[in-house]
């Protein structure tokens, strides 16, 4: 079933395949491509459809099994009481002309139909048992639908960041290789004059060779970034917009830590599956007990010679069987299913464990970045001031070049870390709402097409939807 949403992603995507001028490419545009193209995701929804066809397998068992069939052969019979008989013969044992059939005759080729049905009554619970383990197995499903999701759309957004981050890097060191440019202009300028000594220059030269290779550097890094992102979200990158605000989060680790033990769809996995393998126990179990079925079946045979006879028959009954003996293989299965519902029990507790320690440490990770970010703006601020001081040193004389270029340096590295932090900062965010559960389609009123199977499976019989399936 589709949620119907504003084609606002679609139109992107058209645009961004048909290599038509686009705007700049939001995060939001990003997640709705990605959403909409990327193949992991759209495999995962083949999976789920796949499971879901479990649930009409095992409610065939409540039905009927009809079949019917048809055969038609053709044979020679012989010997005492086929139709065939021996000459006559004289005193001297001649056969006597006109007299018996030759010893073997022929018949015309039989034809013969048969239809039976078989109706279960009673299996020992074994199809109920079978039904609620596939719709236990369906909803396991979707929560791992809502998991592939979940970590398609957070490298989409790092794809996205990484792009933005490598953007600004390659204009920061470009930024850096022309004020370098400028130095070594100037260098050579006071060089001449006799103010400096070749040492200078060649330092400045250094400078300059060391910054146009970091910026070649960085120049890759933006194209592996941007391959990475049409890998992701299936269209190129054109021009990659930062997100203005971050993301709604909990004001707490402990609001966070609720809220994820409720909402993480490993959580909710491992509990459906630990349903299913209950089912599973009952299916064993029900090898146990008796089973009931109605029997019918009608055949008819008749010669091809025209003349109309026939010989047929109809039957109807009931069948019960009881299991006596096994060999123990019954209890074996018991015992085995029964095992699986303990290894279900204790992956759940993991399944809490790990999501536990994945909130706190994206929580850590979220609060560190912001940190980092704080630091990174005051060491920008302030390296900015003592850059401009030191070459101002420089000019009168109280600093040497060497000392102009490491407070560059300097100045560059805090901005390159405040660039970094605040990539760090929207992605951790990001998977924070991802261990909490709420990094999806609807919780980010993403503009696409929702897809999710919501039709709902139940063990009620419903034989107009059974017809067809």
């Amino acid at each position: 079933m589709k949620i119907s949403r504003t084609p606002l992603a679609a139109s992107l995507f058209l645009a961004l395949a048909m290599g038509a001028p686009a705007a700049a490419q939001t995060l939001e545009e990003t997640l709705a491509a990605a959403y909409q193209s990327n193949p992991v995701l759209a495999a995962e929804r083949a999976r789920l459809r796949q499971t879901e066809e479990g649930f009409y397998q095992a409610r065939a068992g409540r039905l009927p099994s009809i079949s019917a069939g048809a055969d038609i052969g053709d044979g020679t019979s012989w010997g005492p009481g086929t139709g065939s008989s021996a000459p006559i013969v004289d005193e001297d044992g001649n056969p006597i002309p006109g007299t018996g059939t030759g010893g073997g005759g022929s018949s015309a080729p039989d034809l013969s139909y048969s239809v039976s049905a078989s109706q279960p009554l009673y299996r020992g619970g074994r199809i109920d048992g079978n039904i609620d383990a596939a719709i236990a197995r369906i909803e396991a499903a979707r929560a791992g639908l809502l998991s592939v999701e979940q970590q398609v759309l957070l490298d989409a957004i790092a794809a996205h960041m990484n792009i933005v981050r490598d953007t600004q890097v390659v204009s920061i060191r470009r930024n850096n290789v022309e004020v370098l440019n400028e130095q070594l202009r100037a260098s050579r300028d006071r060089f001449e004059v006799g103010e400096i000594t070749r040492t200078d220059v060649a330092q400045a030269e250094a400078a300059v060779a060391a910054a146009q290779a970091q910026l070649s550097a960085a120049q890759a890094q933006l194209a592996a970034s941007r391959a990475q992102y049409e890998r992701v979200v299936g269209v190129q990158a054109l021009e990659v917009q930062a997100p203005d605000s971050l993301p709604a989060l909990p004001e707490s680790l402990g609001m966070a830590a609720e809220t994820a033990t409720v909402r993480n769809p490993a959580i909710i996995s491992a509990q459906y599956q630990e349903e299913a393998a209950r089912q599973q126990v009952r299916i064993a179990r029900g090898a146990l007990l008796p089973e009931a079925s109605l029997t019918a079946s009608a055949s008819e045979s008749r010669q091809s010679d025209f003349t109309g006879r026939a010989r047929g028959s109809a039957s109807i009954g009931a069948r019960v069987s009881v299991p006596i003996f096994t060999g123990g293989l019954n209890r074996s299965q018991v015992r085995q299913a029964q095992a699986g519902v303990d290894e279900a029990r204790l992956l759940i507790v993991s399944a809490r464990r790990n999501v536990i320690e994945d909130v706190t440490n994206a929580w850590n990770d979220y609060l560190t970045a912001q940190a980092v970010i704080e630091s990174s703006r005051e060491a920008v601020r302030a390296n900015e001031i003592a850059f401009e001081g030191v070459e101002q040193e420089a000019l009168v004389g109280l600093r040497t070049t060497l000392d102009v270029l490491q407070t560059q340096q300097t100045l560059l590295d805090s901005r390159l870390q405040l660039v970094q932090a605040e990539r760090d900062l929207q992605v951790a965010a990001y998977v924070l709402r991802q261990a909490i559960g709420s990094l999806y389609a609807e919780s980010l009123g993403l503009p696409v097409d929702v897809v999710r199977q919501t039709r709902e499976f139940d063990n009620s019989f419903m034989p107009g939807d059974l017809w067809g399936r």
